[in-house]
């Protein structure tokens, strides 16, 4: 699928992989500062906008994971990228996966208020999923959430959350993203 004109952004779905976590994965996220002027208090991945320097999204996403949450990312093992999603501000978000196969140090920086992790178990388990439905312009989105330890996963990091579940992990946590990109199509191209 070509991609759009619009401005582009690559976060990074960390997936612990060693010791304890080697039987029992879990996935890193982020809830951004309240301080934030943007995105405030939600809970997202690390990631941002592409800059001039970066080699590719991929190089986007682990930057940026670096300086959010102190991610060493010689640590990392990228396993791929899943289809991109276009945010409500109009940036087309590239989500990457990948292994991280050391124990970390992570501490936010100043847009980060808290850094957590949810067990892949949690989130594959369809019972845990809420499921929404909303109107974007003119398509009926059915998407999900998920409540863990006091924080809500929504909005564009449900849907990257469940592509993640349903791709990588034979989910069956329903949704209609498919519906929702056939509409990029029509989107402005770069």
């Amino acid at each position: 699928m070509p991609v759009t004109e619009f401005k582009k952004a690559g976060v990074f779905i960390g997936i612990l992989y060693f010791g304890e976590y080697i039987d029992n994965p879990h996935i890193i996220f982020t809830q951004r500062s309240t301080k934030l002027s943007s995105h405030s208090g939600e809970v997202s991945y690390p990631g941002g906008k592409w800059e001039d320097g970066d080699t590719d999204l991929l190089d986007t996403a682990l930057r940026e994971s670096n300086e959010e949450i102190n991610l060493n990312r010689s640590d990392v093992v990228p396993l791929g990228n899943l289809p991109y999603l276009i945010s409500r501000h109009k940036i087309e978000v590239h989500p990457y996966v990948g292994l991280i196969t050391k124990e970390q140090q992570l501490k936010g920086n100043f847009e980060i208020e808290e850094i957590f992790t949810v067990p892949v178990s949690f989130l594959i388990d369809k019972k845990n999923a809420n499921m929404h439905d909303k109107i974007k312009g003119n398509i009926g989105l059915k998407i999900p959430s998920w409540d863990y330890n006091n924080q809500r996963i929504w909005g564009l990091t449900a849907m990257i959350t469940a592509d993640l579940v349903n791709i990588c992990f034979d989910g069956k946590i329903e949704t209609n993203l498919t519906q929702i990109r056939e509409q990029y199509d029509s989107y402005p191209r770069g």
